[in-house]
């Protein structure tokens, strides 16, 4: 083994084990209580990832362990290979969160790691590509089966989730959005029509959520007790314009204002 991948070896473990540790050790993966308490819209890609990866303390005990176990062997030449492998994908993984996430300060040393994989692993880059290529031969018959077959997958899989995103999951109505309650809401704070579920509406009230059903037609809005299986009518109204709705609770005579946010 040359110098270079030696230096390699030794530059990588030493940046996983370190970044293993400060899992451990509460130096990563830890979220200020200021950031916690903001509404998820204000919180910056780095602190959503901090938040996400430490939401578990089991999760970031196995990724901690992973890359602590992954550096340790690099250290060995006999091992070296099969450390590159396992944390390969993970320091991949690693470059495209600060890179889309926003974490630009730990960039320069994940691309560091990755040069050093690089290094490690391309000597056997010829014996993997063997053991993982296989060289099956096939007649032109069943290559153009298979072909067909993955185009039907995708095809089949393209269109589920187009359906479930824009038919099942969206039914657009002229009202989604935030509302907040301008007159007469009592604890209702704000009212969410979602867009992103069908028929959902969230009701915010000072000491929790509710969710409710609702449908609009002609300038009309009917809001259900419960969501997609409706349950007693406990809201009507109407769209006054695009910025303002006017509900009446039923069995009441105190009307709700709403007002587009």
């Amino acid at each position: 083994m040359n110098k270079s991948t030696q230096i390699a070896r030794w530059l990588a473990a030493v940046i996983m084990i370190t970044y293993g540790f400060a899992k451990l050790n509460g130096s990563q993966f830890t979220v200020l209580d200021s950031e916690v308490t903001k509404p998820l819209g204000e919180v910056s890609g780095f602190w959503l990832t901090w938040y996400y990866y430490g939401f578990s303390g089991v999760y970031g005990t196995i990724v901690a362990l992973v890359e602590i176990g992954g550096g340790l062997l690099l250290i060995r030449p006999r091992t070296a290979l099969v450390g590159a492998l396992v944390l390969l994908p993970v320091v991949g993984n690693v470059i495209l969160i600060d890179i889309f996430f926003g974490i630009a300060n730990a960039l320069p040393a994940s691309v560091l790691v990755l040069i050093c994989l690089i290094i490690i692993i391309r000597p056997h880059a010829q014996r993997l590509a063997e053991a993982v290529l296989l060289n099956i031969d096939s007649s032109r018959r069943t290559v153009a089966v298979r072909a067909a077959g993955a185009v039907a997958v995708l095809a089949g899989a393209w269109g589920f989730t187009y359906w479930a995103a824009n038919y099942n999951n969206r039914q657009p109505t002229p009202i989604d959005g935030v509302w907040t309650v301008e007159e007469h809401g009592g604890s209702l704070e704000r009212v969410f029509f979602e867009y992103n579920r069908s028929h959902m509406a969230v009701f915010r009230f000072d000491d929790g959520d509710a969710v409710h059903h609702f449908e609009v037609d002609s300038g009309q809005v009917w809001v259900w007790e419960q969501w997609l299986l409706k349950g007693p009518l406990i809201y009507e109204g109407e769209i006054v314009n695009d910025r303002r709705i006017e509900l009446q609770p039923s069995g009441s005579d105190a009307g709700i204002v709403l007002v587009r946010d």
